[in-house]
């Protein structure tokens, strides 16, 4: 995977974004092909229908999509601040 290739999926997550899911970043180690994906959905099931539609592999049955309840920042415990996706 190229940095071009990401840049590429890249602009496809944000053109495929609707009022159900917005993209929010990427992390990406291209020499194995790896990537970690933050979108911010209306719930599970429209993310994972999302991903369906943009063809995007999950690993098994979709472990490895989750509902993020809390997250650091500068070392606090905090609730995570929600845009409007």
């Amino acid at each position: 995977m190229t940095r071009q290739d990401v840049a590429r999926l890249l602009k496809r997550f944000k053109e495929e974004e609707n009022d159900d899911v917005r993209h929010i970043r990427v992390l990406c180690d291209t020499l194995s092909g790896r990537m970690v994906c933050e979108w911010e959905a209306r719930d599970r099931m429209a993310l994972i229908e999302w991903l369906k539609k943009c063809n995007v592999q999950i690993r098994g049955t979709g472990e490895w999509v989750m509902a993020v309840q809390y997250e650091s920042v500068d070392g606090e415990l905090v609730v995570p601040q929600r845009g409007k996706p």
